[in-house]
């Protein structure tokens, strides 16, 4: 690693992961008119929905593995580990010699992309500023709406005059790039090597990138006790059990409503009586406002605590849906949609809340488990909003169906127990600055 480590580097790496993560969930449906187009394979739409439930199948169970691996193995093996599998399936994607085995490139490039998330989050945690946790969560985050646009524009310039396969061969390389780069500036965590006996790797670290001793020293002793627990069993203690059921939960809601709206806005909105260019602009301005939000609501997150900001973010993102199915005049609708899109970022820092919610021996398992449950929503989304769609319901009951969601996810938000971590140190510096207050 560099004598000039900075936290500011493992920020921008875990930036790059999730980057490189938004690029592989929109690589498939940039080639995809082609693929279908070309009939490569002779590929139907069946199959063409088969493979996209694949990738995302791959996510759930990466996230969901690299967060138990990430507190059993350590972060940067696992973080690595991630980077190599996305990279190497994916350019294999660009010389899969049939449908088959396309498919099964997608589900193991899934797999390492699915582990990147819960990595990059609980990486990044532990060495930006406690008080600024929330914000670079967001920025990190930012990534996926950073590798969506990039998509875009390699897909207009690369597809028609390199063809299809090009877009995942330089995916791959990407991939490599940053494989290489992680190499030297990912570290390991500090409560990890502090846990396992390596308390002066811990302490050289932490001078290396600037980390407060005091928070490394703290780190150190819980991750010691902690260690007695294995980190699943630590997620069902007295305290965090109800939180653990409550948080995939709600990611559920979330991830559900944001592959929903994603894939069928425009649809949906041209089925409203909107033109279709309208309905195309509608999806630029959801994510602009998507980027948007994930910035602005981690970051107002460090302040007035992430639980008000999830919460109030699915009330709110619940409202403009449901005042989006009145029909309103369209300048009034983009208003709404991005509204919406800043709304959606509530699922951004909900992975924040978890993260501070959960000691550090179990806040990587945490993560998979809530965004890797919640990628079942992603998966359920678009398949409901289709099957309303084509329903009697219309798009005006799909609307209506997104708010309710919405709205759920919020009271399930508010339900999360005062019991976790960050609600015990808020407890802990009331009672040291007044103990009237208390």
């Amino acid at each position: 690693m560099s004598r000039a480590a900075t936290p500011r580097a493992v920020v921008l790496t875990c930036l790059a992961v999730t980057t490189l993560d938004g690029l592989d969930l929109a690589m498939f449906g940039a080639v995809l008119p082609t693929l279908l187009e070309k009939k490569v394979w002779g590929m139907t739409t069946i199959e063409a929905g088969l493979i996209g439930s694949l990738s995302l199948i791959g996510m759930m169970i990466g996230a969901m593995l690299a967060g138990y691996l990430i507190d059993k193995v350590g972060r940067r093996p696992v973080a690595l580990l991630c980077v190599a599998c996305f990279s190497i399936f994916t350019a294999l994607c660009a010389i899969a010699p049939n449908l088959p085995m396309f498919a099964a490139f997608r589900l193991l490039g899934g797999i390492g992309f699915g582990g990147g998330l819960p990595t990059a989050i609980a990486l990044t945690m532990e060495y930006v500023p406690r008080a600024r946790r929330q914000f670079y969560n967001g920025v990190i985050q930012t990534g996926f709406t950073i590798g969506g646009a990039l998509v875009a524009i390699l897909a207009i310039f690369v597809v028609p005059s390199l063809g299809w396969q090009a877009l995942f061969a330089f995916g791959g390389l990407i991939g490599l790039v940053l494989l290489a780069i992680a190499l030297k500036t990912l570290p390991e965590s500090l409560t990890f090597l502090a846990g396992r006996g390596r308390s002066d790797e811990a302490a050289a670290l932490a001078a290396k990138y600037g980390v407060s001793r005091a928070s490394e020293s703290g780190a150190a002793a819980g991750a010691r006790v902690a260690e007695r627990v294995s980190p699943v069993r630590s997620l069902f203690v007295p305290g965090f059990r109800v939180a653990t059921v409550l948080f995939p939960l709600i990611s559920f809601c979330g991830l559900l409503c944001a592959y929903g709206m994603n894939t069928w806005i425009p649809q949906i909105l041209r089925s409203s009586g909107y033109n279709l260019g309208s309905s195309l602009t509608f999806l630029l301005v959801y994510y602009v406002g998507s980027g948007m939000g994930m910035v602005v609501l981690s970051g107002l997150a460090d302040g007035v605590g992430p639980r008000r900001i999830v919460g109030g973010g699915f009330f709110c993102g619940g409202i403009a849906v449901a005042v989006v199915a009145l029909h309103p005049a369209q300048a009034f609708v983009f208003v709404l949609v991005l509204l919406i899109g800043f709304c959606s970022s509530s699922q951004t820092a909900l992975s924040g809340f978890v993260g501070v919610y959960y000691p550090p021996n179990a806040r990587g398992t945490a993560l998979g488990l809530a965004v890797g449950l919640g990628r079942l929503g992603g998966v359920v989304g678009p398949i409901m909003v289709g099957t309303l769609v084509a329903s009697t319901v219309g798009s005006t009951g799909t609307f209506y169906a997104f708010a309710v969601i919405c709205l759920v996810a919020a009271v399930l938000t508010v339900l999360v127990p005062r019991t976790g971590l960050l609600d015990r140190s808020a407890k802990k510096e009331a009672a040291d600055v007044s103990p009237l207050s208390a």
